[in-house]
């Protein structure tokens, strides 16, 4: 799939706010952490490798724009914690990733390190969706606009860092799915048919 800026419009599938942007790499990421689990030695490598790029890329994304944001916008000290306690989740993720690229798929500890980094991300992802995205969601923040600047950081540092976009995994399969149904609904109501 060719790259194109994820805030250009130019697909349907693009995110609509900040939250809708950073809940999509959380279940492109997640996808990427079962295919890991289902993969062969020689395809878990490549699959962590692109774990580890697409993670620091959310990272630094949320580190940079979304916390300080956040922070910004909380006029609770209990909503602070939820911040100060993502940071340093964060800390740890990136320790993670750190040794998972120092390492080969050969290593003995190769597959638990994704594995627990899998789990880790797992329950960031919980506390992040379900505590500090509903805070947000209350505050005056402007999380449209916060998207466009995430996803404009966002493209890039792929950019710079030559990641091929992955922001439209999921959607893409979703999307496909109904335009599929639309298109084959007769076909899908009356059996398998024709076979495309």
């Amino acid at each position: 799939m060719a790259r194109s800026n994820p805030t250009s419009g130019s697909s349907s599938d693009a995110p609509r706010d900040a939250i809708a942007l950073l809940k999509q790499d959380h279940r492109t990421v997640s996808a990427l952490f079962e295919e890991f689990e289902k993969a062969d030695d020689e395809e878990q490598s490549a699959i962590a490798q692109r774990v580890c790029q697409l993670l620091t890329v959310h990272a630094t994304i949320e580190e940079e724009l979304l916390y300080p944001a956040a922070k910004q916008a909380f006029e609770d000290e209990e909503d602070d914690d939820l911040v100060n306690e993502a940071e340093v989740e964060h800390g740890t993720a990136k320790e993670l990733i750190a040794k998972i690229e120092g390492m080969t798929s050969d290593d003995e500890h190769f597959k638990a390190t994704v594995t627990v980094l899998g789990e880790y991300i797992k329950h960031h992802v919980k506390e992040e969706e379900g505590e500090l995205f509903p805070q947000l969601k209350k505050t005056e923040l402007d999380l449209k606009e916060l998207g466009g600047r995430l996803a404009d950081r966002k493209f890039q540092l792929m950019e710079q860092l030559g990641i091929e976009e992955e922001a439209a995994p999921q959607p893409r399969k979703r999307a496909a799915s109904r335009g599929a149904a639309r298109s084959k609904s007769g076909n899908r109501r009356s059996g398998s048919r024709a076979r495309h």
